[in-house]
């Protein structure tokens, strides 16, 4: 399997994203989180939902729309990214959201660095397991 593979069924996608979670774990995870309880995983495919992927604070849910995730490299860019938000304290998020907007919000863009900056040491260490 390569970064640019195509995803073509929900196993896949399933354990592609739960590996990465535990990656996560090892990587990202603050103190704090280690102490709630379990993240709940959902992932969907929905043409009609144009976003990647979700954190719920509230519930400690992550979910991921594979439908816009369709290959390797996107959806661990996207699991890295929704996993940062687990880790953040996201209490401010919509007041950001709405002072500087989505893309100038410092928990956007540590997310997104994290994705960028982190997905090939995650897919080095993953795909292994993958096989």
């Amino acid at each position: 399997m390569r970064l640019t593979d195509k995803i073509y069924n929900m196993d896949q996608s399933y354990r592609l994203v739960n590996l990465t979670i535990k990656w996560c774990e090892k990587f990202f995870t603050a103190p704090h989180i280690k102490r709630r309880r379990e993240l709940l995983v959902m992932i969907y495919h929905s043409p009609t939902h144009e976003v990647y992927g979700q954190y719920c604070d509230k519930n400690h849910w992550l979910t991921i729309n594979i439908y816009n995730c369709p290959t390797v490299r996107d959806l661990i860019k996207t699991t890295i990214h929704e996993y940062t938000h687990v880790c953040q304290d996201l209490k401010e998020y919509a007041l950001m959201n709405k002072q500087v907007g989505y893309d100038n919000n410092p928990l956007e863009v540590e997310a997104c660095y994290n994705e960028d900056t982190y997905y090939i040491n995650c897919w080095r260490s993953i795909k292994k397991d993958l096989l």
